[in-house]
């Protein structure tokens, strides 16, 4: 049976706040699409590469995703996050579903130092 959108997304809020990369690339599509304000990534590799990228700007972050919002298969999400040096306060994320996976997910955050 395939996972509901709400279900996907909370396998990877998990695997997000876990640092489990593999575990967040398994939720995409062979084909996803991982767009940010930078560039377009492309497939698992791509996502896989915008994570590695996420998780080391901010290592064993404390997360908070106070808005879901999903309709159909889309899902529109407000983030913060809080690392030892860095955080991000202003975090906006949009994700497509396609069956029970992610085919698309756009980010946009704004990385700032913690002083």
């Amino acid at each position: 049976m395939a996972r509901t959108p709400q279900e996907i997304f909370e396998h990877h809020a998990t695997a997000l706040m876990a640092g489990d990369i593999e575990g967040l690339v398994a939720d995409y599509t062979d084909d996803a699409l991982f767009i940010t304000p930078r560039r377009v990534l492309r497939g698992k590799d791509g996502v896989r590469e915008g994570f590695t990228t996420l998780l080391g700007e901010l290592p064993d972050a404390a997360w908070e995703v106070p808005t879901q919002i999903f309709e159909d298969d889309v899902l529109f999400i407000e983030w913060s996050a809080t690392a030892e040096k860095s955080r991000v306060g202003d975090g906006i994320d949009t994700f497509v579903f396609r069956g029970d996976l992610i085919r698309v997910q756009t980010v946009r955050y704004t990385l700032e130092p913690v002083t």
